[in-house]
């Protein structure tokens, strides 16, 4: 079968491994920590809010924390146990967030009230999206977009291809990889619930070539199942992005400043899909993940964690550190977010934990650019770096905006390619994070001033 691709792109570190070596063939193994602690912000929009109190004992897959509107998400217990703080807790933002700790009883209980609709073959589809946002479920690639908002389309806009996103193109993580290879039936099976919710024929599962075994644990499991095919991808970052992925599969384009529906797809994750199987099938909330634990640790794995494990007994469960760790971060290489410290718990989206040793951690000085071009011809987008980078670096948001530092995906590749190691990813953040700002307060304002007319 042709291999697909997208457009540019890198490839990073230059290996046919990517880092990923360590642990792609480390089987899946289950932690259950002392405690945890569970952030209310686990999605884009509004945070969900605590309803449980310290002193509280709580069961799992309880509702911890109730969504807060329809961009919401409920948060729920990932362990049987007593709540011993209600608090707001420094997190990966500049803000501290609201988070429910709780400690393990150990005895794994769960509520009286789970609600299996069973087989996805037979369920009836009106029930699929409210199991997927009763169950507390988001975009587990790292976006924590969630789900049930994605999979409900604003009037007259239609699906007709789904894509399960099975590209794993970050450096160092092979969670999605190992999910393939053990879980690859749960994958089919939450894959066909949504195209049965969408009334939709077509279903593809887009794998990067350097995961055989997953292709062919994919291909199996695929077989006999309606609509369901597995498409080998080339191994190229950022295969995985949802645009570039829409692209290399169906050759359709997301327009600037659109979303996938736009061109009739959505994307969703191989966990993603794992986790709608539990929800419509037994039941069960969103109250654990796979995530690879490596880098400089002493024995890298892939665990099953509890929602909310503190990033340190994650670590202590593999060994420890074996050197000196200078950065430890969630997620890849390319796109991870650096913690401040080890004591930061683990969210839905957490896919990696990350740790780079000092010579690895050191930061380079920008050097001038030299007009190569290199920046230019990574870009999945094609944009064009060094010009975004000096308006962004100037000030000036609105020219920015009009080089369309919106569109940038804040994949790297940019800034991995340049030799002048110009500070290119921060710079966009910057000037993403500003012109937001800018928006939402213009927003803000127009309400205001609407309410005051009407109020005259």
């Amino acid at each position: 079968m042709q291999k697909l691709t997208f457009r540019r792109g890198i490839h990073p570190l230059h290996g046919a491994h990517e880092g990923k070596l360590p642990t792609r063939n480390m089987p899946i193994e289950d932690y259950v920590s002392d405690s945890v602690t569970l952030i209310m912000s686990m999605n884009i929009g509004a945070p969900a809010v605590p309803c449980v109190k310290k002193g509280d004992q709580v069961k799992v897959g309880q509702v911890i924390g109730q969504a807060s509107g329809f961009m919401s998400v409920p948060v729920h217990a990932s362990i049987s146990g007593e709540v011993t703080a209600v608090e707001q807790i420094p997190y990966l933002g500049p803000a501290p967030v609201m988070a429910v700790s709780i400690k393990n009883d150990f005895s794994d209980t769960w509520v009286d009230d789970l609600k299996p609709l069973g087989n996805v073959e037979r369920v009836d589809p009106k029930l699929v999206i409210p199991a997927i946002r009763d169950a507390g479920i988001v975009g587990m690639g790292g976006a924590s977009f969630p789900t049930h908002v994605k999979l409900t389309f604003r009037e007259g806009a239609y699906c007709d291809t789904i894509i399960v996103n099975g590209a794993e193109c970050e450096t160092h993580l092979t969670a999605d990889h190992r999910l393939m290879i053990e879980n690859s039936e749960r994958i089919v099976d939450g894959l066909r619930a949504v195209m049965r919710a969408l009334n939709v024929e077509k279903g593809v599962i887009a794998i990067e070539d350097n995961k055989p075994e997953a292709i062919a644990a994919m291909e199996k499991a695929a077989t006999g199942r309606e609509g369901v095919r597995v498409q080998p991808m080339v191994t190229k970052y950022p295969q995985g992005g949802e645009k570039q992925l829409i692209e290399a599969v169906t050759g359709r384009q997301v327009p600037s400043g659109g979303l996938p529906i736009d061109v009739h797809v959505v994307v969703l994750n191989v966990g993603t899909c794992a986790a709608i199987a539990d929800a419509v099938i037994d039941g069960k909330p969103l109250i654990s993940r796979v995530t690879t634990v490596t880098g400089c640790v002493r024995e890298p794995k892939n665990l099953r964690l509890r929602i909310g494990t503190i990033a340190e007994d994650a670590i202590g469960k593999c060994g420890g550190f074996s050197e000196t760790p200078g950065k430890v971060f969630f997620g890849g290489a390319m796109t991870g977010l650096c913690l401040p410290n080890i004591s930061v718990p683990t969210a839905k989206s957490t896919n990696g934990i990350v740790a780079f040793n000092e010579k690895e951690s050191r930061s380079k000085d920008e050097s001038p650019c030299i007009r190569c071009g290199r920046c230019v011809a990574a870009c999945p987008i094609g944009l064009n770096p060094y010009q975004i980078k000096v308006a962004a670096d100037a000030g000036n948001f609105e020219l920015a905006r009009k080089l369309h530092v919106n569109d940038c995906i804040l994949c790297g590749s940019c800034a991995y390619m340049c030799p002048a190691r110009r500070w290119l990813t921060p710079s966009f953040k910057f000037a993403k994070d500003k012109l937001a700002a800018e928006a939402k307060a213009k927003a803000a304002a127009a309400k205001a001033e609407q309410k005051g007319g009407k109020a005259q």
